[in-house]
């Protein structure tokens, strides 16, 4: 396979990287050499230690390491030779590699939110993962495996010493909103850290196959056309970044989990993999090298808690491709270590199929009796069924059966008013009664929101079995409502508008139709119910000089920005999409004129401070906007009118010199 069509040109390079500049990563014949021995069946014992030895620095680091009791040789270890002897020669590659690579690129300056020891804790489990995984799944050269692993993610550390925008910039400024880090890589960067690693790997020559999987370790590859051994390296290198990642072992300390591609879950049954033993590999391999490199690993608590971190967060990511993707719903992949309960309330736009198969999920999870899902009546101050699942006979529930919530309910009152989970005992008369009116002794409730309202609730007991209802485990299942909350609002949407599309395919707000609906809803409900109703118009500064100077790709990635700053600082019940071009609009329901403008102002301190980092990537060109903002008035009969003030605002902003806001209250 042709490299050279798979990897960014020079040019395109330029723009990301300075090439000029004297800590640019260079690596030495000694790794080129050693990655060139990946390739061979028949490198020699011989011919490695001729190449250790000839670089006398890193001899004295191997047999320093080898001497340590991690290896737990009988006596000292003198020589190379011996060294190979004793160890063997795929350890002693890897202990060269390891160390010639951190050497030469990992010792450079860093940057305070670029951790290289973390990132290099990093690359080292993706390596000894995805040479265990080799050895499981059959792949021939576990060592090639290892290689993959341990450079797959170099694009990170050649950005963070050489960018235009370091990498630490680029993590400062992260959006807290869940997304893809590679994407985020395209939007802020220009370019993402696989295409970056793809180019320099070529450029020093490694093996073709650890290019191309460099850059494909995130993106599709189906269309390649590859050999059933190049499919399963590439799949085996994404499986491992994704194990490393749930256990706390990530590339960067945040929660910003891969997933896999659906090429990789076609190559390799996660099913079959023997994950403990995988995972207790890691720890005895890392364990060897944490005194060297002053590693320290997550607690068993800390570990509990990043895997169900990453199964949210997985959770969410197919949630977002399964709402704003034209894939159809058979199309999407899930992979398959995400709980059963957590993506339940995804699988499917039907509100009643959601919360059915919730219930279901929940009920294999956790092995509750009786399952049920309550809608708040406010006028009658009552809970009533509206969905409910019994593991076994006879079914005592019905549709339509009701708790009426007196303020003597304790336990009631705390989970609706500060929307916790609480199991009820009976601590007063009148939760006595809703017990027995239940035939239970006890009954745990779990809080159903969406946008912070209460929804309902979703009860649990064990009718049956008179097992006890614990609190931690409600805790677990909290997470499961509020998948269910937003699973729920999202059909909501989805029946209100699923003749037509409502999010921007682009920047991944609403699109003009959506916010036009949103807008005319918004402004019926401020002015029916008497509340404040604020909007803001935002363009673009100069929006057209960096589509001349940079490409509509540049262009389409300032958007992509702008729409991610302004998601960033929204809140829940906000609504913000792309009004046309390089305008946007926010609407502000229950905001006042004055709340309305400290928000466009921090907006645009914002995307100021943004556009100070940027201008390493877009010489010449400082990324500002302007806004406009306006406020209902009584007077107004539709929405447009108040589009109309915004617009005009905005147009003073704009003739008054841009990058201001300026408000319109008349």
């Amino acid at each position: 396979m042709e490299v050279l069509k798979h990897i960014p040109s020079k040019d395109a390079i330029t723009n990301i990287v300075d090439l000029s500049i004297k800590e640019l990563p260079a690596v030495s014949v000694v790794v080129v050499k050693l990655l060139k021995m990946a390739k061979k069946d028949d490198a020699s014992i011989s011919e490695l230690v001729m190449l250790v030895e000839s670089e006398p620095a890193i001899t004295t680091r191997i047999l320093m390491l080898v001497n340590t009791p991690a290896y737990r040789v009988r006596h000292s270890i003198t020589g190379i030779k011996e060294a190979v002897q004793i160890l063997g020669f795929s350890t002693i590659w890897s202990l060269a590699l390891e160390i010639t690579l951190y050497e030469q690129l990992f010792t450079t300056r860093v940057r305070p939110h670029f951790d290289r020891i973390f990132f290099w804790q990093h690359c080292l489990s993706v390596a000894c993962l995805s040479r265990a995984i080799a050895q499981e799944v059959g792949y021939p050269n576990h060592d090639e495996a290892y290689l993959a692993g341990l450079l797959h993610d170099i694009g990170k550390i050649i950005i963070e010493v050489s960018g235009r925008i370091n990498y630490s910039d680029f993590l400062n400024n992260l959006p807290k909103i869940n997304g893809l880090l590679i994407e985020e890589e395209v939007k802020f960067i220009g370019m993402g850290h696989d295409d970056v690693g793809a180019f320099f790997s070529n450029h020093w020559g490694f093996p073709d196959v650890i290019t191309l999987t460099i850059k494909y370790h995130h993106q599709r590859f189906e269309h390649l056309n590859l050999s059933q051994d190049s499919t399963l390296l590439f799949s085996i290198v994404s499986v491992a970044n994704l194990l490393a990642w749930t256990q706390g072992i990530g590339s960067v300390n945040i929660v910003r989990h891969p997933i896999l591609q659906p090429e990789v879950i076609s190559a390799i049954d996660i099913n079959k993999l023997k994950l403990h033993n995988l995972i207790e590999r890691l720890d005895i391999e890392l364990k060897n090298l944490s005194r060297f490199y002053n590693f320290s690993f997550p607690t068993i608590d800390k570990l509990r808690e990043n895997l169900l971190r990453a199964n949210i967060t997985l959770s969410k990511k197919h949630t977002e491709y399964f709402y704003l993707t034209d894939l159809p719903h058979d199309a999407i992949k899930t992979p398959h270590d995400i709980s059963k309960s957590l993506t339940a309330p995804h699988s499917s736009l039907n509100s009643a199929d959601i919360i059915e198969a919730t219930l279901k999920a929940i009920q294999a999870d956790f092995l509750y009796d009786r399952l049920y899902l309550m809608e708040v009546e406010k006028a009658t101050r009552r809970l009533r069924i509206k969905s409910f699942f019994e593991a076994a006979s006879p079914h005592t529930l019905q549709i339509g059966d009701g708790i009426g919530i007196t303020p003597f309910m304790e336990g009631f009152i705390e989970c609706l008013r500060r929307k916790k989970p609480v199991v009820i005992y009976g601590s007063s008369t009148d939760e006595c009664r809703v017990l027995k009116q239940m035939g239970v002794k006890e009954m745990g409730i779990i809080p159903l929101t969406n946008n912070n309202q209460i929804l309902g609730v979703i009860g649990v007991d064990n009718a049956l079995s008179g097992r006890p209802i614990q609190q931690h485990d409600l805790s677990y299942v909290s997470l499961v409502a509020n998948e269910l909350g937003m699973a729920l609002e999202h059909a909501r949407l989805f029946e209100t508008y699923k003749t037509r599309a409502t999010i921007d395919s682009l920047t991944r707000v609403h699109n003009r139709g959506s916010l036009d609906d949103l807008l005319d809803s918004s402004f019926k409900r401020a002015r029916s119910d008497n509340t404040s109703l604020a909007i803001g118009m935002i363009d673009i500064d100069h929006f057209k000089k960096f589509n001349d100077s940079f490409g509509h790709q540049a262009g389409d990635s300032v958007l992509k920005l702008i729409a991610s700053t302004i998601l960033k600082l929204s809140r829940p019940g906000d609504y913000v999409g792309r009004y046309g071009g390089e305008e946007f609009v926010i609407i502000l329901n229950n905001t006042t004129y004055d709340n309305a403008m400290f928000y466009a102002e921090r907006l645009r301190k914002e995307v100021e401070k943004l556009g100070a980092i940027l201008v390493k990537r877009f010489q010449g060109h400082l990324l500002t906007i302007s806004a406009g903002v306006a406020v209902i008035d009584h007077s107004m009969k539709k929405a447009s009118d108040l589009v109309l003030k915004a617009d005009k605002a905005l147009y003073s902003a704009k003739n008054q010199g841009r990058n201001r806001v300026v408000g319109n209250v008349d």
